[in-house]
């Protein structure tokens, strides 16, 4: 196959097209270049994770309806399968079926004994189908977008408690503070170190979640008294080996 020829089609088809977006464009060309890996058959099984990635495109949301907008436009045929096991079929530049203004053959003169017209038939099936497939689509767009806005929601809840634990109360990081075996002393250190900056993490990024600061707070504090002590302690045997008062050695023994 040409896949020049398929190509020049497309960019025809989509420089006369208005509402073709960027999107559309690159989802096309993904589609397209699995088509050109499967050698042009006449039709491809695609799965969506990998489609979205080779197209770029990061939204569920943004992915349903570009590829509906392509298969409405008949750029493409899409039958989604609904099995992430068994991918979604894709057929391209379908047959849109006759013009919308050709007049449709009326079935009430047609004799007893005469068949339907063939084309006319298959043009029924195919509208059906389609009709079909579109109805899917706006289903899946509806229950991905329900999903998107659900998690949303939760993100938004998560945010706005744990803003609200900051700045925590004193007690609650006495509490913490005692049950870490430290001391009320160092919770105390903790919130006024913290209470100055802002309740900033390094200075610049503020605090999600006290528990882990007032942890690694604990952690640093155990190292640091470590540290100390055994400072104290060389600093003392220093002092003990070394003398107190000078000695004049003029005087006699």
């Amino acid at each position: 196959m040409n896949y020049i020829k398929q190509l020049t089609h497309f960019f025809n088809k989509a420089t006369a097209d208005p509402h073709l977006r960027p999107t559309h464009l690159s989802l096309f060309m993904a589609l397209f270049q699995l088509w050109n890996q499967s050698r042009f058959a006449p039709h491809i099984q695609i799965i969506r994770d990998e489609v979205m990635r080779l197209a770029k495109i990061n939204s569920k949301a943004t992915y349903h309806k570009t590829i509906g907008y392509l298969h409405r436009h008949h750029y493409i045929d899409y039958q989604p399968s609904y099995n992430p096991y068994k991918g979604s079929k894709i057929e391209f530049f379908p047959n849109p079926g006759p013009p919308k203004n050709e007049p449709v053959q009326n079935l009430s003169t047609r004799p007893l004994n005469e068949p339907y017209n063939k084309l006319y038939t298959t043009n029924i099936k195919k509208d059906n189908i389609s009709n079909l497939s579109i109805e899917s689509q706006k289903k899946e767009d509806q229950l991905m977008n329900r999903i998107e806005s659900q998690q949303m929601e939760k993100n938004i809840k998560e945010k706005n408690s744990a803003k609200k634990e900051i700045p925590p109360p004193p007690e609650a990081v006495e509490r913490f503070f005692l049950s870490r075996e430290s001391t009320i002393r160092e919770a105390h250190r903790f919130i006024n170190h913290y209470t100055a900056n802002g309740w900033l993490v390094g200075g610049k990024s503020p605090m999600k979640n006290w528990k882990a600061s007032a942890n690694n707070w604990i952690t640093n504090s155990i190292n640091f008294n470590r540290h100390a002590n055994r400072k104290n302690t060389d600093t003392n045997r220093t002092r003990h080996l070394s003398a107190q008062n000078r000695k004049n050695y003029f005087e006699p023994l």
